[in-house]
C-alpha cells in the first residue's frame, strides 16, 4: 500500500472514499487524453468529439457532482469552487440523452417526436437549393464510417449536443470548439482530484484510425434499413444505438492504453443504454412479426443479454456512471484495478472477466444483426 492509502484499509467510508476519486479522475485524464491525442491528428481530431462526446459529458456531468458532494471523502470544495456553472446547460441536457430511453424526463413518443423535428430541420437546411437537375445530388445526412462500420450520424449528434444544423465545418469550427474548450477545462479541475499535479497527456496513437464520412440523403438511404413499416424517426434512432455500439467496439479499444478502467466504464455505459433502447423498441413493437423483430427478440433473449440488463448488470452499470459511492454494504478493493473488485461486490454471480466477456460477444452480435438488417 502506497503512503497516500495508509490508514484506508481499517476504514471502508474512507476506502469507497478513494475508489470514487480514484475512478473520476482517472476518467477526467483518459478524456484529456483522448481530446489531446486525436487533436494533434488532423485526420481524427475533428471527428472525435462529435464520436465520442456523449462519454465526456457523462464525465464531466458526473465528477462535478463527485466533486461538489458534502460527503468529506469524496467532495473537493477547493475544486468545486473552479467549475465554470457555463458548462452546466449544454452538459446536462445531452447527459440525459445519453441514457436514450432510459431517460426519465422522456417518454418513448417524446423522443421519437425530437428525432422527427431534429430529421425535419436537417432536411429543410441542406435541401431544395438544388438546381432542377441537381436536385438528386442533395444530402441532409452525415455518417461516419470506421473499418467499414458506422460509428455515428451527424443528426443523432446534433440532437444529442442541441448543435444547429450547419455544414461540417461550421460545426467543427464553432459548436465542437467552443464545447471542447469547456470540457477541457472542466476536465482539468476533475483530473487533480487525487492531487495529482502532474500535467494532462497526450500519449494515444490513432495512426490506425480510419474515419471516413459519406453524404446521404435520410430519407434515401434509410429506405433501405431496419424494417418498411418504421417511421423514419425510429430508423433515426436505431441509427443512433448502431453508431453507439461500433464506437463502443472499434472505436473505444483504441483509447485502452493505460486507461483501462476508464475505457471499460464507457463500454458498459454504452452497451446497457443500447440493449435498454432495443428493449423499449421491441416492446412498442410488440403487435408486429417480422424476421428483423424476431432476430431482435433472439438477442435479447440471450442469456448474456439478459444477464447484462438483469439487476446485477445494472448495478455494474450504475458503478460506471456515478462516482460517489454511499452503498455500505459495497466493499471495493484499491489493489484490484481497473474496477477495485467493484463488479464482483455489486453483481457477485459474475468477475469482472466474465462480465467483460459477455459484454463483447453481445456487443458484437447487436452491431452485426444492426447492420445487415433490412426491410
Amino acid at each position: 500500500m502506497t503512503k497516500s492509502h495508509s490508514g484506508v484499509e481499517g476504514d471502508p467510508n474512507k476506502l469507497r472514499g478513494l475508489v470514487s476519486r480514484a475512478m473520476l479522475a482517472e476518467d477526467a485524464r483518459w478524456a484529456m487524453d483522448v481530446a489531446l491525442s486525436a487533436g494533434s491528428d488532423a485526420r481524427v481530431g475533428p471527428y472525435f468529439p462529435l464520436i465520442m462526446g456523449h462519454h465526456f459529458v457523462r464525465i464531466a456531468y458526473e465528477g462535478a457532482i463527485a466533486v461538489r458532494s458534502s460527503n468529506p471523502q469524496v467532495g473537493v470544495p477547493s475544486l468545486a469552487s473552479l467549475l465554470e456553472p457555463e458548462y452546466d446547460t449544454i452538459t446536462a441536457r445531452a447527459r440525459h440523452l445519453t441514457k436514450l430511453l432510459d431517460n426519465t424526463q422522456k417518454s418513448y413518443a417524446d423522443v421519437l417526436a425530437d428525432l422527427a423535428s431534429e430529421i425535419q430541420t436537417h432536411h429543410q437546411a441542406f435541401t431544395g437549393n438544388a438546381r432542377h437537375g441537381a436536385k438528386w445530388l442533395e444530402t441532409d445526412l452525415g455518417l461516419f464510417v470506421l473499418e467499414g462500420w458506422l460509428i455515428g450520424g451527424t443528426i443523432p449528434i446534433a440532437y444529442r449536443f442541441g448543435f444547429r444544423p450547419a455544414p461540417m465545418a461550421s460545426v467543427l469550427d464553432a459548436d465542437i470548439r467552443s464545447v471542447s474548450e469547456e470540457w477541457g477545462r472542466t476536465f482539468r479541475v476533475l483530473g487533480a482530484v487525487t492531487f495529482d499535479p502532474s500535467a494532462p497527456s497526450s500519449s494515444l496513437n490513432f495512426s490506425d484510425v480510419h474515419i471516413r464520412q459519406r453524404d446521404r440523403l435520410t430519407s434515401k438511404y434509410l429506405r433501405d434499413r431496419f424494417d418498411s413499416q418504421f417511421a423514419i424517426e425510429l430508423k433515426v434512432l436505431l441509427l443512433l444505438v448502431e453508431g453507439d455500439l461500433n464506437t463502443s467496439r472499434l472505436l473505444l479499444p483504441q483509447t485502452k492504453e493505460g486507461h483501462e478502467g476508464p475505457v471499460f466504464r464507457a463500454q458498459v455505459v454504452t452497451l446497457y443504454h443500447c440493449l435498454s433502447a432495443l428493449k423499449h423498441i421491441n416492446q412498442a413493437q410488440k403487435a408486429n412479426d417480422t424476421p428483423g423483430l424476431r432476430r431482435l427478440r433472439s438477442l435479447l433473449a440471450d442469456q448474456r443479454t439478459r444477464r447484462l440488463l438483469s439487476r446485477g448488470g445494472s448495478k455494474v452499470r450504475n458503478r460506471s456512471v456515478h462516482y460517489e459511492i454511499n452503498d455500505p454494504t459495497i466493499m471495493p478493493d484499491i489493489q484490484r484495478p481497473p474496477m477495485y473488485g467493484l463488479v464482483e461486490s455489486v453483481y457477485p454471480e459474475r468477475t469482472f472477466e466474465e462480465f467483460e466477456a459477455d459484454m463483447a460477444d453481445v456487443a458484437g452480435l447487436a452491431a452485426e444483426f444492426l447492420a445487415g438488417w433490412k426491410p
